[in-house]
């Protein structure tokens, strides 16, 4: 009885000195970092950056692997299946946690099978305004949207920017026609040739616009106003309403069970990124809002509470992926 008490100990103790033993040697390889879009765009310029400045800090290659298909499910499957190690991580969109409302028999749980490591950036919308409209500000137009119920457009090209105007004419109580596109390029071409009435877009896809006054930039969806953009209201301001947050983000998360010590390494490393000035203003010239609390729990709470909020407009809406 007493050896095989002695044999429990020593096994407790070994495993509790595993995660900070790990943490000390981590890494000792180089680190994948999953990215689940084709090269370019938003989360591939968010993720390669940081994974840049990653390396030069633990000593070890951070290396980006685009794993496109599936809306990033594709690469999600990968990592959620991967072992968790902390060698194999994934760069999380805001979807990421939307996808199982969306599509059917993922064949992975989007907050239980990963480790939330860090939120990265938040990634806010411009509503943009044709010129040839009776309106150049958001609260008129949404009056002409309650006189004329269904008669105002508003385009979108992906799921976050359909919310976006989902959450808008919830916010505003009024009926409006959503319509798709294929990106963000083709919205504002539709709005700047008066083919579209509303469009929700990037800062990047809006700035030029704005600034050569070609569209009415009408609100923009983050909780405060952008420094690209700082004479755009928000939505909030502009309809007078006591809060309103419609922007998706990117963050960093592992496999479940990653050895806490590993993670908060990571996060830790993370946290001093996003203090660096010229981090921010490289996201800030994106669009991108860096976050300011990039801890684990904060974004273990950012995905539940996305996924919940956004899921009641899914439902709502009946949306789905092809």
């Amino acid at each position: 009885m007493i050896r095989k008490m002695i044999s429990v100990g020593l096994s407790l103790l070994a495993m509790a000195c595993a995660g900070p033993l790990a943490a000390q040697n981590y890494p000792n390889k180089s680190v994948r970092i999953v990215v689940p879009f084709a090269p370019g765009g938003s989360a591939d310029g968010t993720a390669r950056p940081v994974a840049e400045r990653l390396s030069s800090l633990l000593g070890q290659p951070f290396v980006i692997d685009n794993r496109p298909g599936g809306y990033g499910t594709v690469g999600a499957g990968q990592v959620a299946k991967s072992d968790p190690d902390g060698y194999t991580l994934l760069l999380v969109p805001g979807t990421h946690v939307l996808t199982p409302r969306l599509l059917p028999n993922l064949g992975y749980h989007a907050i239980n099978d990963f480790s939330p490591i860090a939120t990265l950036v938040f990634a806010p919308y411009v509503i943009i305004g044709a010129k040839n409209l009776p309106f150049s500000n958001l609260k008129d137009a949404m009056h002409y949207a309650r006189e004329q119920p269904g008669k105002l457009s508003i385009g979108n090209s992906e799921v976050t920017t359909r919310l976006a105007g989902e959450s808008l004419a919830k916010a505003a109580g009024v009926a409006v026609t959503h319509v798709p596109y294929k990106g963000g390029g083709p919205i504002a071409n539709d709005v700047l040739g008066g083919h579209l009435a509303i469009g929700v877009v990037t800062p990047i896809s809006a700035l030029g616009f704005h600034r050569e006054k070609r569209v009415n930039s009408l609100a923009v969806t983050s909780p405060k106003r952008l420094s690209s953009l700082p004479d755009v209201p928000t939505v909030a301001e502009a309809l007078g309403i006591a809060e309103y947050d419609s922007q998706t983000w990117f963050a960093l998360a592992g496999p479940a069970n990653m050895p806490r010590a590993v993670v908060d390494r990571l996060s830790l490393a993370i946290r001093q990124i996003m203090q660096d000035r010229d981090m921010l203003e490289r996201f800030t010239n994106m669009g991108l809002v860096p976050a300011e609390d990039t801890s684990p729990d904060r974004l273990a709470r950012l995905m539940k509470s996305f996924s919940e909020r956004n899921g009641v407009l899914i439902d709502a809406a009946k949306l789905k992926l092809d």
